[in-house]
């Protein structure tokens, strides 16, 4: 009887000095420590208000993209700025408009967004000839955005196509992107080197380009060949064979065979 109570005294003395030891055990508190400041830390960041965005501002010159934009992003109010995800918001306003170029957004920590808009850049306008609307062209050959032929800038480089082909689609125009470029250097070339005022630029088929000038005759391209070997020759026509007297009875030049031709 009185072994057992020593042994029963014995394993109430061990535990009081295990309690003892592991409560004055360092790794303990520090591993208290680490899991308060974890919680804590995981409340300020994802569940309390401190990142929750409270200001959104969005940058354009453009009021209606401005106001567009604005009312999509809103959604994102009192969310968490750390947590939040920007490339979807992205591919869903460049998918509602295509004559943006890029968002560029910028979190303000602890609460605000800015979202920047660059829009794309018009250097053509493609019409058809017998439809009363035209299309933005970017310098990519992209067509972006809708315009009333009567709204057109006169100063803008106009392109035609001769018939209102309904298999013409966003996909098909990457066939122009190459030659948006040359239309500009045909347009540089006489408007800077001759004084030449262009009209508008008619393709007539995937193989002929007609350019009209203010002075009333035409040249004739082919889609073809080399454009910068066709303007060479259109220079080199104008500067030794033409003088600006002679342009005013001026029907055409054709530049789409070895020979140049003109009337």
């Amino acid at each position: 009887m009185r072994r057992y109570k020593a042994n029963r005294k014995r394993k109430s003395f061990r535990k009081r000095n295990f309690n003892k030891s592991f409560l004055k055990n360092k790794i303990f508190w520090f591993f208290c420590l680490g899991v308060i400041l974890i919680s804590g830390l995981t409340y300020l960041f994802i569940f309390s208000d401190v990142f929750k965005i409270k200001e959104i501002k969005v940058l354009s010159s453009n009021e209606y993209l401005k106001a567009s934009v604005e009312e999509i992003i809103n959604q994102e109010l009192n969310k968490n700025i750390l947590l939040l995800k920007t490339k979807p918001i992205n591919t869903e306003i460049l998918d509602q408009f295509p004559e943006i170029l890029k968002l560029d957004f910028k979190k303000e920590i602890p609460d605000a967004l800015t979202v920047q808009i660059e829009e794309k850049r018009e250097i053509a306008v493609l019409c058809y000839e017998n439809y009363n609307k035209c299309l933005f062209i970017d310098e990519n050959g992209l067509m972006f955005k809708q315009i009333e032929k009567e709204l057109i800038d006169k100063d803008q480089l106009i392109i035609f196509l001769t018939e209102l082909d309904e298999s013409f689609t966003l996909k098909e125009t990457f066939s122009l992107r190459n030659k948006i470029e040359d239309f500009l250097e045909i347009e540089e070339i006489l408007e800077n080197s001759f004084k030449i005022e262009t009209k508008n630029f008619i393709i007539i088929s995937e193989k002929r380009l007609n350019v009209g000038t203010e002075e009333g005759w035409e040249i004739y391209f082919s889609l073809e060949k080399d454009i910068k070997l066709q303007t060479t020759k259109l220079r080199v026509l104008l500067e030794k064979e033409i003088p600006v007297e002679g342009r005013k009875n001026l029907e055409y030049i054709d530049l789409r065979f070895e020979r140049v031709f003109y009337k």
